[in-house]
């Protein structure tokens, strides 16, 4: 068979393998959340794969043109994967290695350093999140490269080696994730790799075109079993994808199942929840902008936040929930509280309506409120403040709040008493090097102002200050081990980075303090509904005032969330003649507004639509840098093969005697295969003579000696016979004229000559 015959079946080859590792790369969308990094997934195996297949090619066309050359189509060559290794390298480099968000086609010598960094907050963000996680730059990268390793042993296993049952193994470790966390595989891939593979199987069991047999007969049966081969292979892939084509329709009718088979490769339910376990060194991820709430306002405002839950357990780097706790039973009338704060005899009505949110916690108004619950079940958390024990929030579940505004003002805060009786839990401080660090910075910005009201202003006041802090999603490596004054140090973070450090600088001071956890009041359409968002999920402290109860600030700069809470407005702190924001004054609007701060490790519990992502999409200048790339990777193929050929060119031992082969078949003698060349002389002798009855001259008898025993020292011997290629091609010429009948004696040669 010649290799360009075997070199179709090759890149076939590579290009199920191809198809499976797609495909399975899709199957991660079970575990990460669809984004721009499934598309850059694909054009990176499709590089990779592009690399492999032109550089076989390549070899096969090269190996075809040679005379007497091993016809396998480039099987064996280790040039392919290199070829494509340095695509994927390069595409992964480019991509992943930039210092920013964007590629950056030319690689620099510090990508190498960055591609590690990300490839280590990938792993923190697979040991602090749950599944599905947002397809963030590390995880991004993470899922991408790993996709590109699966393909090149898959396609060096099946397409290198012929080996495509050991080729599948690779491609199925892309299975793993989504069948160790979420238990299963999206029946769509399994469906194409299953398929794929199977019929990478029937394509290396299909007998060649141009392979030939000694016998017609055995040639025929070969051509029979390797049609039956196929046949059976290709409709075992067939029933495989048709069962499970009927599985996933059938699935469309059960309770919880896809109607459509594109399902399993978009979003199908985009649903939101919001983590319970925070990480201070965790960078901003990507949002969903998905509603997860509706509501309407009797008065048309908003009423500030809607928490969903508390936290006070913070070890210094991350807040953890504890157990969870019944709570009491309420009824419709009840005002839900943990003190019977005074109350302004206002109340607002909210008609609220779940999206996409998924939450074993009610959203509920920081102020007292009475609560017509969703559904039975729902119960009363004094201690956090929450409301727990019903079902998980589904879209379309209703309920009302009637929120009951506090008398919030500085005059009443400022003049509450010490608190009495308070779990030590809000003021613990965790034990670090730089703890008392920490203190003394806390006791520095505020540790002179009156009252703890005033301290707690000082605190928001000196975090907003947008001269000493940058909001930013990126959060500076830690250096300390203690995440808070590392922050204050490096003064880069987000909502989780401020609210943390004025909780524990309020703690430093004696001022109980915990962290709230929840969303921003969202914005309004034309009807007068308010929309949440995940956009606007968001973090701050809670400060504990006697005779009040919890009491929300926010150091998180304005650009992020809008103006203080008009209690906690620093010039009301100071005396000055307040302008009183209202509510609706109280959120961002325009840009700002899109961006709210949302919660780091927000995450939709089954694959929502990201509204803004940590990583940009494929530009025009990602393909021409792939095809730079492929150009200048098929120049040096071209080089190389170039040179290659030169090298190949040059007449060796087995070529001549080829030569020497093909001239007495012409006459039609042939050797027995069984001839070793020490014996080939006087066979070829007695050969020629019965065919032809001629007999070989002196002179040609002693090149075909020479030329067999050179032909023996370059197979048997340890060093090669010392015979440039002008003397092989004058024994050659020799022999072949004694061959066909044209040869002249030595000495008319001479005379010819000297004529």
């Amino acid at each position: 068979m010649t290799a360009s015959r075997r070199t179709p079946h090759l890149l076939a080859a590579t290009g199920l393998v191809t198809l499976a590792t797609g495909a399975s790369l899709l199957g991660l969308t079970a575990v990460v959340l669809p984004g721009p990094w499934v598309g850059a997934g694909l054009v990176g195996i499709v590089l990779v794969a592009a690399a492999a297949a032109g550089t076989r090619a390549a070899i096969g066309a090269r190996r075809a043109g040679r005379s007497g050359a091993a016809d396998d189509g480039g099987v064996g060559s280790v040039l392919p994967t290199l070829a494509a290794a340095l695509v994927g390298a390069w595409y992964l480099l480019a991509r992943y290695g930039a210092p920013g968000e964007g590629p950056r086609w030319v690689p620099g010598p510090d990508a190498v350093g960055r591609v590690v960094d990300r490839l280590g907050q990938a792993g923190e963000i697979m040991r602090g999140e749950v599944a599905p996680v947002v397809g963030s730059a590390p995880i991004a990268m993470l899922c991408v490269g790993g996709a590109v390793v699966v393909l090149l042993v898959a396609d060096a296993l099946a397409s290198g080696l012929r080996h495509p049952l050991l080729g599948g193994v690779p491609v199925l470790v892309l299975w793993f994730p989504p069948l160790v966390l979420v238990g299963r595989v999206p029946w769509g891939v399994f469906v194409v790799t299953v398929a794929a593979l199977l019929l990478t199987l029937a394509l290396d069991g299909a007998p060649a075109p141009g392979r030939r047999s000694t016998s017609s007969a055995a040639a025929s049966a070969v051509r029979r079993a390797g049609r039956r081969r196929t046949a059976s292979t290709t409709a075992t892939a067939a029933v495989v994808a048709v069962a499970a084509l009927l599985a996933g329709t059938g699935a469309g009718v059960l309770p919880g199942g896809s109607g459509s088979w594109t399902d399993a490769f978009t979003t199908t339910a985009r649903t939101v929840r919001l983590s319970e376990d925070l990480d201070m060194y965790r960078s901003l991820t990507a949002r969903s902008d998905e509603v997860v709430l509706r509501y309407t306002s009797s008065t048309g405002d908003d009423v500030g936040p809607l928490r969903i839950m508390t936290l006070s357990a913070f070890d210094g780097r991350d807040w953890g929930r504890g157990p969870q706790r019944e709570g009491d039973p309420f009824g419709p009338d009840d005002v839900l509280a943990p003190t019977d704060a005074p109350l302004t005899g206002d109340r607002v009505e909210l008609d609220v309506t779940v999206g996409t949110l998924r939450e074993d916690q009610l959203p509920v108004s920081i102020e007292p409120r009475d609560v017509v619950s969703p559904a039975d079940g729902w119960r009363y958390d004094p201690a956090r403040d929450e409301l727990v024990g019903g079902p998980r929030t589904q879209q379309g579940d209703r309920y009302e709040i009637g929120v009951r505004p506090r008398v919030l003002t500085p005059e009443r805060l400022r003049g509450a008493p010490a608190a009495d009786d308070v779990d030590d839990a809000f003021l613990a401080v965790p034990e670090s090097a730089h703890a008392a660090d920490v203190a003394a910075t806390a006791a520095e910005v505020a540790g002179a102002e009156p009252t703890r009201y005033d301290q707690a202003v000082a605190l928001q006041t000196f975090l907003r200050d947008t001269t000493r802090f940058t909001y930013d999603t990126e959060v500076p490596r830690g250096r300390t081990g203690d995440a808070v004054w590392d922050f204050l140090q490096q003064r880069t973070g987000y909502c989780v980075q401020f609210a943390t450090t004025m909780v524990v600088m309020a703690r430093a001071l004696g001022i109980p303090a915990r962290l709230a956890v929840g969303f921003l009041p969202g914005r309004t359409d034309d009807d007068g509904v308010w929309e949440v968002t995940g956009q606007d999920s968001h973090a701050w402290p809670e400060l504990w005032f006697e005779d009040t109860g919890w009491v929300r600030f926010e150091p998180t700069p304005a650009v992020q969330t809008g103006a203080a809470p008009r209690y906690a407005d620093p010039s009301l702190a100071t005396g000055t003649p307040p302008q009183q924001p209202s509510l609706e004054q109280e959120r961002p609007r325009g840009p700002a507004a899109s961006a709210a701060a949302p919660l780091p490790t927000l995450s939709p519990s089954t694959a929502p639509s990201p509204g803004v992502t940590a990583e940009r999409g494929t530009p025009w200048g990602a393909w021409a840098g792939a095809v730079g790339v492929l150009l200048a990777a098929a120049g040096a193929v071209w080089l190389w093969l170039r040179r290659r050929e030169g090298a190949d060119r040059r007449l060796d031992p087995e070529r001549a005697w080829d030569r020497v082969l093909v001239a007495l078949a012409r006459q039609g003698v042939t050797l027995p295969p069984a001839t070793t060349p020490r014996a080939a002389p006087e066979a070829v002798a007695a050969g020629l003579e019965s065919r032809t009855g001629r007999t070989l001259g002196s002179e040609a008898q002693a090149a075909l000696h020479r030329l067999a025993r050179a032909v023996e020292d370059s197979r048997y011997a340890r060093r090669a016979p010392d015979l440039a290629p002008e003397e092989l091609e004058a024994l050659v010429a020799t022999v072949t004229a004694a061959v066909a009948g044209t040869e002249r004696p030595a000495r008319e040669r001479a005379a010819a000559g000297a004529g």
